[in-house]
């Protein structure tokens, strides 16, 4: 019996600090979640009403695809305008709360889905599915930054893809981030040309693998 109970004490000496190590990392993560989005304006974001944007790729200085956004926040809508490979031009309203019955309105969706995020990923840290996970100090161009982990809980139309922010350990922004698909390729962008829009702090340029995303035409209207 002595024996028996001896085990179970070097058990829970054993188990104690690696929960206290495990509490302390999720703690960890939440504050960096809670600082990112706290500097990217996340508590002005209950006032926004509509967000306007233009979402552009472009390679050598040479624009290679542009889609249009007006996205109605409070409807739940966006019109998305884009012009497809064949050139021909389309202007469709997204019902972000209903599944698209149809290619246009599908393709206008994940238009939305993948533009939006490249624009408001900061913002989106809090929603429902999104899980976080603190990566510890890694070192980017020189600068030492904390790093946070992306994973989702059946989350948008790639619900494995991951990603690991690199915050900026003065502004607590994020510098780039790394995207890691479940498989293909993955990269780094980076998360530059920070601007104010309507209390929200928005990175308007991505550099990656000789590509440029800019977000440009930026609105963000709100509540009065």
């Amino acid at each position: 019996m002595k024996s028996y109970i001896a085990v179970i004490t070097l058990l829970f000496a054993v188990g104690a600090p690696a929960a206290r190590a495990a509490d302390e990392s999720a703690d960890k993560a939440q504050q960096l979640a809670t600082d990112l989005w706290k500097a990217s304006g996340g508590e002005n974001w209950a006032k926004v009403k509509e967000i306007h944007f233009t979402f552009v790729v472009e390679q050598e200085g040479k624009a290679l695809f542009s889609a249009q956004h007006v996205w109605n926040v409070a409807a739940s809508t966006d019109e998305v305008k884009w012009k497809d490979k064949q050139g021909k031009d389309h202007q469709v309203t997204a019902n972000l709360m209903t599944p698209a019955s149809d290619e246009e309105a599908k393709t206008a969706y994940g238009r939305w889905v993948n533009d939006a995020y490249w624009l408001l990923a900061p913002l989106k840290i809090r929603d429902k599915g999104v899980k976080v996970e603190a990566g510890g100090p890694k070192d980017l161009n020189g600068v030492s930054c904390e790093t946070l982990k992306l994973s989702f809980d059946q989350v948008g139309l790639t619900p494995t893809d991951k990603y690991v922010f690199y915050l900026d350990p003065k502004t607590k922004l994020p510098c780039a981030w790394d995207y890691i698909p479940q498989s293909g390729n993955g990269l780094q962008a980076t998360w530059e040309k920070f601007q104010t829009f309507g209390g929200l702090n928005l990175a308007t340029e991505h550099n990656f693998n000789g590509k440029t995303i800019r977000l440009a035409d930026i609105q963000v209207v709100t509540a009065q």
